[in-house]
């Protein structure tokens, strides 16, 4: 005979389960909404400042919902292949840019990290490839961008190494290198920049606990 008690756990379980798998759906479409809203808003302000600076508002919260709609769900807690998020951001970040002449060069390894980590690190690629695919090859010129995702002994790296003009020593530091240190941080990992000869390394280390792995 069936305990009472356990059935009534499993259902209180299934029904937990169901509202949050709702109330998700609901952030991604509100992220979807956001995202088209500035994209919209954009596309209307003659201003080249403001609709540079809500095209980049755009990328990330763009960047935001596909870490949302790419966590699994898991018994032993969400997880998020890394490697097919960066893969996918890669190819919207360059599209976006209209660069041709600019190579971009994945190597990716296969890793899966805890949920919670994705949209900080989606978030660190926007800015790390975008400045790169902006500022990197100035007047058109041609160059290449390497993107790597690897395991190492505490977490995971990623990497952005570009061939272009490289950053000035006494160059100030912007806004997008300013909120990548600041995620960095959140994650506990580090975030390391030094000159490419030519061009520039973005290096980010996250550690992962070995136990929270999938």
């Amino acid at each position: 005979m069936a305990d009472p008690q356990i059935d009534v756990l499993r259902r209180a379980l299934e029904t937990q389960t169901a509202l949050r798998r709702e109330a998700e759906h609901r952030a991604r479409n509100l992220l979807q909404l956001i995202s088209s809203l500035m994209l919209l808003q954009a596309r209307r302000t003659p201003e080249e400042v403001a609709r540079q600076a809500l095209h980049a508002l755009h990328r990330r919260v763009s960047a935001v919902g596909l870490a949302q709609r790419l966590v699994n769900p898991a018994h032993d807690g969400d997880w998020i292949d890394v490697g097919t998020m960066v893969r996918q951001l890669a190819a919207e970040l360059t599209g976006a840019a209209g660069r041709p002449g600019v190579e971009i060069v994945l190597e990716l390894e296969a890793v899966k990290a805890p949920a919670r980590i994705g949209a900080p690190v989606a978030l660190i690629l926007v800015e790390g490839l975008g400045n790169a695919l902006a500022h990197a090859f100035p007047d058109g010129r041609a160059g290449r961008v390497q993107v790597g995702l690897r395991r190492n002994a505490d977490g995971l790296e990623l990497c952005v190494v570009d061939d272009g003009v490289g950053w000035a020593q006494d160059a100030p530091q912007g806004f997008g290198l300013t909120l990548m240190d600041l995620l960095a941080q959140q994650l506990r990992g580090q975030l390391v920049r030094t000159p490419a000869q030519p061009g520039l390394r973005l290096v980010v280390s996250v550690p992962i606990d070995a136990t929270a792995q999938p």
